[in-house]
């Protein structure tokens, strides 16, 4: 810890010389400025050595969380003559030994020409990107290397997979903003209440009674089951046939294991089935908006606003995800 608290210093302190162009930064021939901080290693990275190395990156004085590996799966890479240049540390691999650290210098003048993924969309001529690097191992061939990978690999897989949530979840929030906002354009459009309107007349011309639960999906139920109750977060498989309203044609009949209530199916399914036990048997009427919506998937049946009805069976309900191929209504 305490060396890695002294590499942020020393890269804090080097970016400063750097803007004032101190002269004992050394440059290679695609114009990479570098400084070398020798290890306690003894034999330099020959041609063909796989590295292994820990890294971190600022834009001017930023950190880029992007990259940087402490914490995370380190970097690997063999040292190789690049036919042409690589104006990265790529290009001082046989000059280091195992346990050195190298600083370098990009600027964004150069990374602008090559287009580089380094830089964030906001870059100008000027701008630097500082990388300190740390070489950790050197391995003489690509089994071993691959073997130090993989147990790095499994090691950072429970910060894998806590990334992974974060970033569903964040997901999740993007798309349930994005459902109140066309929602509220639907509601101001007068489109939900056409749409209720034009479900409730339908119900109504074929005597069915059905229920209204959520935000407007009807719901008629044969047999509501007698096993554990579909409630959010809990993972259910559905065997349905599903039609559409206005021609009474199947589209589909399949089952489909999905967990409820996290935008996995339509949403007139997230919320009738809610009403639901394992092992119950209804209808669900959906209207437009409550389905596909206004831009149905390229290639399916359905129109704009296309109303649905699916005849379900609630098969299962876990908590637990269910193992079947998942295939959602409409694919």
């Amino acid at each position: 810890m305490k060396r890695i608290n002294y590499l942020l210093v020393l890269i804090a302190a080097l970016s400063f010389t750097v803007s004032c162009k101190n002269v004992s930064y050394k440059k290679t021939k695609s114009g990479l400025l570098y400084k070398i901080f020798r290890g306690d290693g003894k034999d330099s990275i020959k041609e063909g050595q796989i590295v292994k190395f820990n890294y971190q990156v600022k834009f001017n004085d930023s950190l880029m969380d992007r990259y940087n590996s402490y914490g995370k799966v380190p970097g690997y890479v063999k040292a190789q003559t690049l036919p042409v240049p690589s104006y990265d540390f790529q290009e001082l691999l046989t000059m280091l030994r195992k346990g050195d650290s190298v600083v370098t210098v990009q600027m964004a003048d150069t990374l602008l020409k090559q287009q580089s993924p380094l830089l964030p969309p906001h870059a100008k001529k000027g701008d630097r990107v500082t990388m300190t690097v740390k070489i950790t191992n050197v391995f003489l061939t690509d089994s071993l290397a691959m073997a130090d990978y993989t147990a790095e690999n499994e090691k950072d897989k429970p910060r894998q997979m806590k990334e992974q949530e974060k970033e569903i979840a964040r997901m999740q929030k993007e798309q349930e903003e994005q459902r109140l906002k066309e929602e509220e354009e639907l509601e101001k459009s007068g489109e939900i209440a056409k749409e209720l309107k034009e479900m409730e007349a339908f119900l109504a011309s074929k005597n069915i009674k059905a229920q209204k639960t959520g935000k407007g999906t009807y719901v008629y139920i044969k047999e509501q089951g007698t096993g554990p109750a579909a409630e959010n977060n809990k993972y259910v498989n559905v065997k349905y046939t599903g039609k559409i309203l206005t021609t009474d044609s199947v589209f589909q009949s399949n089952s489909y294991p999905f967990q409820l209530g996290k935008g996995e199916a339509i949403r007139g399914w997230d919320e009738g089935l809610l009403l639901f036990k394992k092992g119950g048997k209804g209808t669900l009427f959906v209207p437009g908006f409550l389905a596909y919506g206004k831009n149905p998937r390229p290639g399916s049946p359905f129109k704009p606003f296309e109303a649905l009805i699916f005849d379900i069976e609630l098969l299962d309900v876990s908590d637990t995800p269910i193992q079947q191929q998942p295939r959602q209504p409409g694919q």
